[in-house]
């Protein structure tokens, strides 16, 4: 047998060298976890939370439906010039309160002065004219008399022998040459009324046409736009002033068709702003008699029993019309609902565990829906911030 120097020749070959131990801190490592884990365990399902919830009872429902809405106005006006001119001054601006029939602009039209002055000077003179055809006429009236009466005695005299027939003649010459000048007094007259006349239609024209360099308000109400400044000028029909009466304005909201039959004038609603504090109470004024074919929408509006200090066209809203009061019923918050696979559940205190319980839902306010199964009187309801099934819970008090 052959032994290396230095070595034990009775130790055999194949015997293991000895290792270093390490068992003990194995052991710890699986101490600590078994004690992590039995705290986990135990927080998680053996120690108690305090849950925020309510006790269930039956108590009363408004049934609502909500939709958004813009707010418009039922009266307004849009304040445009009929001619072509330059703004020569503005007499109000954006938020500025105005009166009906108050100036609020005038437009620069130099020639309208002067073209009703014209025209009234040739009303003057055809007025003139027709009572120069007026005295013409009657002239002529008298000159044609007194031919009648000469040819009438001419008839005489010639019946008895004492005049001759050119006599006749002639007096009968002298009558229908009066006739002819009475008729043509006539139509100097109608000609000269009727050239009056014209000359009253243009200052009507120039005067309307003064007048409309004056823009005037066509409703009380408050301006909510200005689109042109001194010096611009105006085109036929352009726009220059918006006015809308706070007073007319309402809220459009709208609701899906199937809403339609629960709607009706007069019902107490509540319009909640974008980013506003507190709701506004209104009430249904009409109803929209057409649906949107793509939406399937239809529109309401309502009017508002106050005004808010600050309103704009267009803002956005939500609207809440009440359709009914019913109960006694039992209700949860909506917001304790919790959907799974499509199916509606709330989260119940049952033996002082958190478990899921799927329920029947009916009609829905605002803030609550009805319970029509799965639940009962009695029970204890959590808020589901942070549940999980098994849970040891509490109720720690009523949810917010």
């Amino acid at each position: 047998m052959n032994v290396q120097p230095g070595l034990d020749p009775f130790l055999s070959l194949e015997a293991p060298l000895p290792r270093p131990r390490r068992r003990h801190g194995f052991r710890l490592t699986v101490l600590a976890a078994v004690v992590l884990g039995i705290g986990f365990v135990g927080l998680r399902y053996l120690y108690p939370h305090g849950v925020e919830g309510e006790i269930l009872r039956p108590g009363m429902l408004d049934v609502e439906l909500q939709g958004p809405g813009t707010l418009a106005a039922l009266t307004e006006a849009s304040v445009a010039s009929r001619i072509q001119a330059r703004i020569k001054e503005l007499a109000v601006d954006r938020n500025d309160v105005v009166g009906k029939g108050e100036i609020l602009a005038r437009l620069a039209f130099d020639d309208l002065s002067g073209e009703v002055e014209a025209a009234e000077a040739s009303a003057h003179a055809a007025e003139r004219g027709v009572g120069a055809a007026q005295a013409e006429r009657d002239r002529a009236v008298a000159t044609l008399e007194q031919a009648r009466a000469t040819h009438e005695r001419q008839v005489a005299l010639l019946a008895k022998g004492v005049s001759s027939a050119a006599g006749l003649e002639d007096a009968l010459a002298a009558r229908r040459q009066a006739e002819a000048d009475v008729a043509r007094a006539g139509r100097a007259i109608e000609q000269a009324e009727a050239e009056h006349d014209a000359a009253n239609a243009r200052i009507a024209v120039a005067r309307v046409q003064l007048d409309d360099s004056v823009l005037r308000a066509p409703i009380s109400g408050v301006v909510v736009s200005r689109t042109r400044h001194v010096g611009d000028v105006l085109a036929p029909g352009s726009e220059l002033l918006h006015l809308v009466d706070p007073a007319s304005l309402v809220l459009t909201a709208r609701l899906d068709e199937s809403a339609i039959s629960a709607i009706r004038p007069g019902q107490a609603a509540e319009i909640t702003f974008t980013r506003a504090e507190g709701t506004i109470r209104g009430h249904v004024l009409r109803l929209g008699r057409e649906v949107d074919r793509e939406t399937r929408e239809f529109e309401i509006d309502i009017a508002l029993d106050t005004i808010p200090a600050n309103w704009a066209l267009g803002q956005r809203a939500m609207a809440r019309i009440i359709i009914e009061r019913r109960g006694p019923l039992l209700t949860v918050p909506t917001s304790f609902l919790v959907w799974r696979d499509g199916r509606p559940g709330v989260w119940v205190a049952s033996r002082g565990r958190a478990r899921w319980r799927e329920v029947t839902l009916g009609d829905a306010g605002a803030r609550r829906v009805e319970i029509r199964g799965g639940l009962d009187a009695g029970q204890e309801i959590l808020k589901p911030d942070d549940l999980y099934p098994f849970m040891r819970v509490r109720l720690a008090g009523a949810a917010s």
